[in-house]
């Protein structure tokens, strides 16, 4: 009996934080923005090449972002550039890939699994 006293305010606690956590996974940069700011990038290369992906993901500082992926890597001496990462302040931070096919992780971030040996 007192379980079925506390069930309306669990599901009261539950609907909140539900609510919550979908209002924070509102990206603050909309997807057609961002298509655009994609758009605007390719057309001002002067390159001939689609967008085809365009995801939301979130870095492991839990930030999220945009990422569009081109149809074919865009040449750029031995680097290639795979796509674009877009914050949702509508900065912008190309996707190279290194002369040996590797990635490269974009300027000031650490290559995954890096780590400081002081």
């Amino acid at each position: 009996m007192k379980n079925l006293r506390l069930l309306p305010l669990v599901v009261a606690l539950a609907v909140s934080t539900f609510s919550a956590v979908a209002a924070d996974n509102i990206p603050a940069l909309p997807i057609d923005q961002a298509l655009k700011i994609a758009q605007d990038h390719l057309q001002k290369g002067g390159v001939d090449r689609a967008i085809v992906g365009l995801v939301l993901e979130q870095s492991t500082f839990k930030s999220t972002y945009w990422y569009a992926k081109w149809s074919a890597p865009i040449e750029d001496g031995p680097k290639k550039e795979i796509g674009l990462r877009i914050d949702m302040d509508g900065t912008v931070t190309r996707f190279i890939t290194g002369p040996g096919g590797g990635h490269e992780p974009p300027a000031g971030q650490r290559p995954v699994g890096a780590r400081s040996m002081r």
